[in-house]
């Protein structure tokens, strides 16, 4: 990388974070710059900062979910590979590496905060290092908590078209944190949703939150709800994006034909969605066993008390590989239950450092 180039990747970093991906000024590029040292092979460049407004400007949700797509199919194929998170400072740091067959890799490290929002606090905060393939070198590092979003959004948005009735108009949001804008943003870029629900415990948040996607959504309805049953009652589509140890609503409440995407619930001793649920869906579907298996305790409750077996569970990747989705199976209830897998950070990842790169050649 040339110490031009370097120099532009410096200022479109700093545009991207203040809203100005696309108005670059010369004058600007030079006055950003970074020292990407005197060596015109670049190798004392700084890593690319990728923050959290420019990702998004990188990756709208569109291309997120595609690139979701990608990595779900790469890591059914063996193609993406990783263990699975490691835990630290009891289990508020999660530490997820991945790598690619092309020898491209990352590793995200990411903290989380219970009450935060009561302590002014995002409820993630983190980084990711890119490692690029040819090199072996760190050469972005961008901002964990809005990739953690975005990828998980984008799942919910790939579940959603893969399994969702396809005139799905009514949006549960359950949970009001810094997933739940994502996870709307998600199921609207596939199905034609007019109407959000939006509970949350504290019902300010809720009503925050319901504000704040007013104007991202033009022409769609947001009712912040007073309970998870209302928010619940004949939707079409609901996402849970919660800490709850507790599931948050029983089967009754839900109508026969709704698809779930259950991105909360993340640890065993956590549950959102009711075993008697589980038990009733035609279609169960998670990102990985092993994930699955390790972290998500509404899953593991429903198979330690008979609910459910485990060759009920199927993997997304070969669902996305093999025949399209049954008609009657959107007919009844499905559900997707996500702890989330870092070949989803190093497929979104990548188009952005990609992106990033070209925008700056």
């Amino acid at each position: 990388m040339t110490s031009s180039r370097c120099r532009t990747l410096a200022a479109l970093s700093h545009a991207g974070a203040a809203g100005r991906v696309d108005t670059l000024d010369p004058d600007e590029v030079e006055k950003t710059s970074v020292h990407c040292g005197d060596d015109p092979d670049g190798t004392d460049q700084q890593p690319a900062a990728i923050g959290a407004d420019l990702l998004r400007r990188l990756v709208p949700m569109p291309d997120a979910i595609q690139a979701s797509r990608r990595a779900f199919i790469a890591a059914h194929a063996g193609e993406v590979t990783g263990p699975l998170r490691s835990a630290l400072s009891r289990g508020r740091v999660l530490v997820m590496p991945v790598e690619h067959l092309s020898g491209s890799a990352l590793v995200k490290v990411v903290s989380l905060h219970e009450d935060s929002w009561a302590q002014g606090l995002p409820s993630i905060e983190g980084t990711v290092l890119w490692i690029d393939g040819p090199s072996g070198r760190v050469s972005a590092q961008v901002d964990a908590a809005a990739l953690t979003a975005l990828r998980t959004g984008a799942a919910s948005g790939l579940a959603t078209d893969l399994l969702a009735d396809p005139a799905s108009q009514v949006l549960a949001m359950l949970g009001a944190g810094g997933q739940a804008p994502d996870q709307v943003a998600g199921v609207c870029a596939v199905r034609p949703i007019r109407e959000v629900r939006v509970y949350s415990r504290r019902a300010q948040r809720g009503q925050e939150l319901c504000e704040r996607l007013r104007a991202s959504h033009p022409g769609v309805r947001f009712i912040p709800a007073d309970s998870s049953r209302a928010a619940v009652d004949d939707a079409d589509v609901i996402c849970t994006a919660t800490r709850s140890a507790i599931p948050l609503f029983e089967p009754a409440d839900v109508k026969k034909s709704v698809h779930i995407n259950a991105i909360g619930a993340y640890r065993l001793d956590m549950r959102e969605v009711p075993s008697g649920l589980l038990r009733r869906a035609g279609l169960v579907v998670i990102d990985q066993l092993d994930a699955t298996l390790a972290e998500a305790g509404d899953v593991v409750a429903a198979l330690e008390d008979g609910s459910i077996r485990q060759e009920d569970l199927v993997e997304i990747g070969p669902l996305l590989s093999g025949p399209p989705v049954r008609g009657e199976v959107r007919q009844q209830v499905t559900i997707f239950k996500s702890v989330g897998v870092a070949a989803q950070d190093w497929s979104v990842c990548e188009l952005a450092v990609e992106r990033f790169r070209e925008a700056g050649a």
